[in-house]
C-alpha cells in the first residue's frame, strides 16, 4: 500500500518545527530583526584553554588466534572492531575477537591511552563556556538573547547527524531519551565522536573540501588517496599533520596516497596553488593568477611569488610515459587500454628537482617584474606585523626544499590564517553558518559576525593541537550549539549573532546514510570500502621500464580479477554492484532493490549522476565546496518512488521489521517515530496513526510516510 504525499498532511502525523512556515511567510528570525540600542557587554577576561599534550603513534606486532601477524599502528577500537595501519600504508579493519587474548587487551590499553591524550571534560566545559560567554556578550550588545535549550529529542537528532552523519536507530534513540543522568548529553557526545561513524562523516565533509574523486586527469584512479585519507581520519590525525603530509608527499600515487591532493591538479599546477590557498587559508587569490585582484589587495606578483614554492615540483613523468610507449607500443599481446592505465598510475608522482622553473607570464603587464623573468619565492602577509613572526623565516634558496618550507609555514600555529580557517569551516559545518562568510575568503577578520568568537575558536583549535575531534567536542558541549535553531537568516538585515544554530536540510550524504541505517541498522558503520590495494598492484618496479615488467604487472592485475572482459581495468564505480561489494572490509554490505546499502563514504566518489547522492546535491568534486542542499522535484521523486522508496519501506528493513514485531499498534508507531524522526509521537499523532493502521495502514507504509516528511530531512 503506497500513500500519496498528501497523506502526510491528512493524517497530521508530523507537526513541523516553527522554522517551516508557510511558503509565503518571509518574516526573519527575531535574532535578525533590526538591532536594539546597544547595551554595554560585561568585560570578562578571556579564559585560557590548556593545550593537549602530543601523543606518539602506537606501533605493535599484532597476532591473531591462528598465529598470523602484522606490524601495524593502532588507529581505533570501536566496539569489537579494530582499525590498524601497516607501515606500507595498508589499512586493516576487522573484528578484534580474532586476535590473541594479549593483543585484545593491548588494543583496549591503546584506546584508553588515545583518550587520555585529549581534552579533559573540565577543559571542554571551560572552553565551551567561553564560547557561550562571548556569544551572550555580543547578543547583549545588540539587545538580543540566546535561544533556549533544545529538547533532548532535538539535541539527539542534531548531534547524531552532525557528529556521525546519520540519524540514530530506534534503540539508540530510546537509550538516550530514557537516560535520566544529568550529564547524558556530554556522555553521548563522547560516545559518538569516538565511534566509527565519526570518521565516516568527517570523510564526507573533507571529500567535498579536498575534491576527493575516484579518478582525475582523464581517468587516473585515485583510490590510494581515498584509502590514505580514511586511514588518517580513523587514526584521528591532527589537521596540521594531515595537511603537512599532503603538501610534502613524495613519490607515485600508486605508492603514496597522500600525493593525491597535489596530483589532482598535475595538469594545471597554478590552479592547484589557488585551490590550496582557498582550502587551507581561506584566501581567494584565483583572480590574481591572471591580474591584480580587483576586490582585494592581492597582486599577480603576490600569487606568482607564492606559487614559486611549488616551482621545483614535478608532478607527471612524461619521460616514463614515452619510455613505456617505446617499450611495448607494438606489443599486440597487451591491450592498449591496460598499458595506458598502467602508465598513468606510475607517471603521476611528486618529485622535487634541483631548479625552481616558474617564471612570470609572457604577457605580464606590471612594472614590478619583467615578463618571462624567474620568480623568487615569497610568502604572503595579511598585516605588516606578520613578516616579523618567526615562522616567516623560511629558507627559499634550496629548490628541492621549497615545498617543505611552504608547508611548514602554512600549517604552523603562528600562521595568521591556518587555524582560523579550519575553525571557521568547522563552525559552519555544525551550526550552518560560518562566523566569517564566505568561508573561502577570511582575509579580513574584522568582517566576521563576531571577531571575538572567531578569535576564541582559533585559540581552541590551537590548544587542541589541530585535533578536529576535540575541537568539535567543545562546540557540541556549548550551550550555543545546543540552543533552539533559527530559520535561515536574512544577512541583508544585519549580521547573524548565533542565538542558536540555523535550521539545515541534511546534506546528500546525511540523507542517504540515514535511510541506509533505517534499512540495515547501525552495523552499516562497520562496512568499509578499500580499493587502494588494487591500484598498488599496477606499480611498475623502479628503474628502466622493460616489457617483462609490464607483462608481469598485466598478469598480476588479471589474476586479481581487475580486468573487465579481459580488456580493461574496472571503471571508477568499481564495476557491478556485486563486484564493488567484494572490496569491503569489516562487515559485508547488503544490496536491496539494486542499491548497495553502504555509507556514502564507502561508495564511489562522487556517485554517478543518477544516484540518490548526486540528485540530493553531492558535489562533482571539480571544485572545493561544490555540494548543495538546494531542493528539486527529482529529490521528491527519489524519496517517493523507485528503488529508494521501496527500500526504505521494505518489510526486511531493520526499522520496519523491528516495529512490525512489536505487540501493539501504539508500540509500532512509537518505534517508527524513533527510527525516522528520533522522537516519540505526540498523543494526537499516535492516535491518528493507530487509527490509520486499524484501517489497513501497514508499518512499512508508515515508514514511507515518515521518511517523506520535511521533518525527517531537516535538522531542528
Amino acid at each position: 500500500m503506497r500513500l500519496p504525499a498528501l497523506c502526510v498532511v491528512a493524517f497530521g502525523l508530523c507537526a513541523l518545527p516553527p522554522a517551516f512556515a508557510a511558503k509565503g511567510d518571509k518574516k526573519p528570525a527575531k535574532a535578525n530583526e533590526a538591532a536594539a540600542p546597544a547595551v554595554a557587554a560585561p568585560k570578562v577576561a578571556p579564559t585560557a584553554v590548556a593545550p593537549i599534550p602530543p601523543l606518539d603513534a602506537i606501533w605493535h606486532t599484532w597476532r591473531d588466534n591462528q598465529g598470523r601477524s602484522v606490524d601495524a599502528m593502532f588507529c581505533a577500537l570501536t566496539g569489537p572492531f579494530l582499525t590498524l595501519q601497516g607501515r606500507d600504508g595498508k589499512v586493516y579493519h576487522f573484528n578484534g575477537n580474532v586476535l590473541c587474548a594479549e593483543d585484545i587487551e593491548f588494543a583496549r590499553q591503546c584506546a584508553a591511552k588515545a583518550k587520555s591524550g585529549t581534552f579533559g571534560q573540565n577543559t571542554v566545559a571551560v572552553a565551551a563556556a567561553e564560547i557561550d560567554r562571548v556569544v551572550t556578550a555580543v547578543l547583549a550588545k545588540h539587545g538580543q538573547q540566546p535561544n533556549p535549550l533544545t529538547s533532548d529529542e532535538q539535541f539527539l537528532k542534531r548531534l547524531y547527524v552532525d557528529a556521525i552523519g546519520r540519524i540514530p536507530t530506534a534503540a539508540e534513540a530510546q537509550a538516550f531519551l530514557a537516560d535520566r543522568t544529568p550529564d547524558k548529553r556530554a556522555k553521548l557526545i563522547d560516545q559518538l565522536v569516538y565511534s566509527p561513524g565519526y570518521s565516516m562523516q568527517m570523510f564526507n565533509w573533507m571529500a567535498d573540501l579536498l575534491r576527493v574523486k575516484d579518478t582525475f586527469n582523464k581517468g587516473v584512479p585515485a583510490f590510494t588517496f581515498e584509502d590514505w585519507l580514511k586511514a588518517r581520519l580513523a587514526a584521528n590525525a591532527p589537521w596540521d599533520k594531515l595537511v603537512m603530509e599532503m603538501l610534502t608527499a613524495d613519490g607515485r600515487l600508486c605508492d603514496n596516497g597522500a600525493a593525491g591532493f597535489l596530483l589532482f591538479d598535475a595538469e594545471m599546477p597554478l590552479d592547484g596553488v589557488a585551490n590550496l590557498l582557498t582550502t587551507f587559508l581561506g584566501t581567494n587569490m584565483a583572480c590574481a593568477q591572471c591580474h591584480d585582484h580587483p576586490l582585494a589587495d592581492w597582486t599577480q606578483r603576490d600569487f606568482y611569488q607564492l606559487a614559486a614554492f611549488f616551482g621545483a615540483t614535478d608532478q607527471k613523468d612524461e619521460s616514463m610515459l614515452a619510455q613505456l610507449r617505446r617499450t611495448v607500443g607494438k606489443d599486440d599481446t597487451l591491450p592498449k587500454g591496460i598499458v595506458k592505465r598502467i602508465g598513468d598510475v606510475n607517471a603521476y608522482r611528486l618529485e622535487d628537482t634541483a631548479a625552481q622553473k616558474l617564471t612570470f607570464p609572457k604577457d605580464y603587464k606590471y612594472k614590478d617584474a619583467k615578463p618571462g623573468s624567474p620568480v623568487s619565492p615569497v610568502l604572503i602577509t595579511w598585516d605588516k606585523a606578520d613578516a616579523g613572526l618567526p615562522i616567516y623565516q623560511v629558507g627559499a634558496k634550496t629548490p628541492a626544499q621549497l615545498r617543505d618550507g611552504f608547508a611548514t609555514w602554512l600549517t604552523s600555529p603562528q600562521n595568521p590564517r591556518f587555524a582560523t580557517n579550519i575553525a571557521n569551516r568547522l563552525w559552519k559545518k555544525n551550526l550552518g553558518l560560518a562566523v566569517l562568510e564566505p568561508v573561502n575568503d577570511v582575509d579580513d577578520l574584522t568582517q566576521a559576525f563576531s571577531p571575538e568568537l572567531l578569535a576564541h575558536l582559533t585559540t581552541v583549535m590551537k590548544s587542541a593541537r589541530f585535533d578536529l575531534r576535540e575541537f568539535q567536542r567543545v562546540i557540541y558541549n556549548s550551550r550555543t550549539y545546543q540552543a533552539v535553531a533559527n530559520p535561515t537568516p536574512d544577512l541583508a538585515k544585519g549580521p547573524y549573532l548565533f542565538s542558536g544554530p540555523i535550521v539545515r536540510r541534511f546534506t546528500a550524504e546525511q540523507a542517504w546514510d540515514s535511510l541506509v541505517v533505517a534499512s540495515v541498522g547501525a552495523s552499516v558503520d562497520n562496512v568499509l570500502l578499500r580499493r587502494g590495494d588494487d591500484m598498488k598492484l599496477m606499480a611498475l618496479p623502479k628503474g628502466p621500464i622493460t616489457a617483462v615488467a609490464v607483462h608481469r604487472v598485466y598478469d598480476t592485475i588479471k589474476e586479481a580479477g581487475l580486468l573487465k572482459g579481459g580488456k580493461d581495468v574496472k571503471k571508477a564505480a568499481g564495476g557491478s554492484t556485486a563486484g564493488l561489494a567484494n572490496g569491503y572490509d569489516g562487515e559485508k554490505p547488503q544490496s536491496r532493490n539494486g542499491l548497495l546499502l553502504a555509507r556514502s563514504s564507502e561508495l564511489p566518489q562522487p556517485s554517478p549522476e543518477n544516484h540518490f547522492l548526486r540528485v540530493f546535491g553531492q558535489g562533482d568534486r571539480l571544485l572545493a565546496d561544490s555540494a548543495t542542499s538546494d531542493g528539486s522535484v527529482p529529490q521528491v521523486l527519489q524519496m517517493m518512488n523507485g528503488a529508494v522508496g521501496r527500500t526504505l519501506s521494505d518489510t526486511k528493513a531493520t526499522a520496519v521489521a523491528a516495529a512490525a514485531g512489536l505487540p501493539s499498534r501504539e508500540a509500532q508507531v512509537d518505534s517508527l517515530y524513533l527510527s525516522f524522526l528520533s522522537r516519540h509521537p505526540r498523543p494526537e499523532e499516535s492516535a491518528k496513526a493507530v487509527k490509520a493502521m486499524d484501517a489497513g495502514l501497514k508499518p512499512a507504509d508508515l515508514a514511507w510516510v515518515l521518511a517523506n516528511t520535511r521533518e525527517f530531512l531537516f535538522l531542528p
